[in-house]
């Protein structure tokens, strides 16, 4: 495994080659997708094309059939119907092609739960955003159980029972979150977002291909960022979302001149652009924070490590000279 840490590397480096579609908002949350052409970039086998079981409680078992080098997601939660003791990584990975990985060092998320995974294809998740940076600061730390902690305080955070089972919440919370997944879409040529909560940034997240950011996106947008949306607003449960932009209606004396629908989707239009603007701004001002990336494993050209600042933390991949993945997300947020 190499550990030498590279230079810092700007946030705005790891977006390069992306462009940013209109943002989508709902509530408190506003997602400003990434486009971008991934043509000439490495093949990258999809996370569900993997089929994944534990093999012991804190081991993850990846087998890979694909002819390609595939990218196990930072912070990928693996929560099974039946009854076995569901499972996290603390970072990402690579699987080689054909190729079988047991990753010992992942993490217990449903405490008191006993029983191993069956490998097989499963459904996938996301670890929490107020998960995320305990899971990556926990990656060198031995225990199949470190992370019950954590998953305690997120649950009794959301008002539930201070327990380590992040089924728990997950359940309880069920219609809610898939909520979040009809509100938002993916649009063409979509590689990523930018994932914004009351217009601060939340998380980054960039995948290898379009196909791959398909696969990846319910699970975010449900239990990563749906989750902090949730539970941010549960601290605030008496207050409607903040207006971010402002509808603005001419007329000298109360009364909008001209054809009320033609002022009207004019307002609208100028309301967009504005959120559109500040969203794009608030982007610009975090593109020259500085990273401090780490490699972990290469394979075919791909490369994926370890990537944290004071703001955030998370994972990255490149292939070949250029970035393919990012998925960084906020130390902290909300209460």
């Amino acid at each position: 495994m190499n550990t030498i840490t590279h230079a810092p590397l700007p946030i705005g480096d790891l977006l390069a080659g992306c462009t940013l579609g209109r943002v989508q908002s709902v509530g408190r949350m506003q997602v400003l997708p990434l486009l971008g052409d991934t043509c000439d970039a490495p093949a990258v086998a999809l996370p569900t094309d993997l089929w994944i079981g534990t093999s012991g409680y804190g081991t993850l078992t990846f087998v890979n059939h694909t002819p390609d080098v595939a990218l196990v997601p930072c912070h990928l939660a693996v929560i099974v119907p039946h009854s076995a003791q569901d499972h996290a990584m603390p970072r990402a990975a690579l699987v080689e092609p054909s190729d079988r990985l047991a990753f010992d060092a992942a993490m217990c998320v449903q405490q008191t739960q006993s029983g191993l995974i069956t490998e097989a294809a499963q459904p996938l998740a996301v670890l929490p955003l107020a998960l995320r940076a305990a899971a990556s600061a926990s990656s060198d730390t031995d225990g199949y159980s470190r992370l019950w902690p954590a998953v305690q305080r997120f649950n009794a955070s959301s008002g539930l029972a201070e327990t380590g089972n992040l089924v728990l919440f997950l359940k309880h919370f069920a219609v809610e979150l898939e909520r979040f997944v009809a509100e938002f879409e993916c649009v063409e040529d979509q590689v990523g977002a930018v994932v914004l909560l009351d217009g601060e940034i939340a998380g980054i997240e960039r995948a290898p291909s379009g196909a791959y950011w398909s696969a990846m996106w319910e699970p975010l947008i449900r239990s990563c960022y749906g989750a902090e949306a949730l539970r941010y607003g549960l601290h605030d449960p008496g207050d409607p979302p903040p207006s971010r932009t402002v509808l603005n209606l001419p007329g000298g004396d109360g009364a909008a001149a001209g054809d009320p629908y033609d002022v009207l989707a004019e307002a609208l239009r100028a309301a967009d652009a504005e959120e559109q603007r500040r969203a794009e701004r608030t982007l610009d001002d975090a593109g020259a924070h500085p990273m401090a990336p780490n490699p972990e494993h290469t394979h075919a050209g791909v490369t994926v490590g370890r990537i944290e600042s004071e703001r955030y933390v998370g994972a990255y991949a490149t292939g070949g000279d250029r970035p393919i993945y990012a998925s960084l997300t906020a130390r902290s947020f909300g209460g």
